[in-house]
């Protein structure tokens, strides 16, 4: 067995090797610009995932207060001024249908849920 002579020049190029040489080239080209092109999909993914939870948070923070405070009252409280408007001046029917339905105020207010108030993980910035 008789291995090749390393400093001996290799065969010499065809004139076939150029287009197998360009696609390389272009197979290289097009691998990069496809990973540029996942990078940089996934820090924009990654983003709108770390604003969502951001969000997320802030909005059940929101809804945390919101269950806590009287607005529930303060909106029904106006809802029946409105319905007494209403029955006091018949033109203000359409107006009053279009923002509080047909159905007539409530009553009373409803009963509070059983379950405890969620707990909000802390908003991080």
């Amino acid at each position: 067995m008789t291995f090749p002579d390393p400093s001996s020049p290799g065969p010499p190029l065809n004139s076939g090797d150029a287009p197998y040489k360009e696609l390389r080239g272009l197979v290289h080209s097009v691998a990069i610009a496809m990973l540029i092109l996942t990078g940089t999909l996934f820090v924009f993914l990654y983003r709108q995932v770390v604003l969502v939870r951001r969000q997320t948070a802030e909005m059940a923070q929101f809804l945390g207060e919101y269950e806590h405070s009287n607005t529930r009252e303060l909106i029904r409280q106006m809802q029946n001024r409105f319905d007494e408007f209403r029955r006091q001046n018949p033109d203000f029917t359409p107006i009053f249908i279009k923002y509080f339905g047909s159905n007539e105020p409530a009553a009373s207010p409803p009963k509070a849920s059983l379950a405890g108030p969620a707990t909000n993980p802390p908003i991080k910035r």
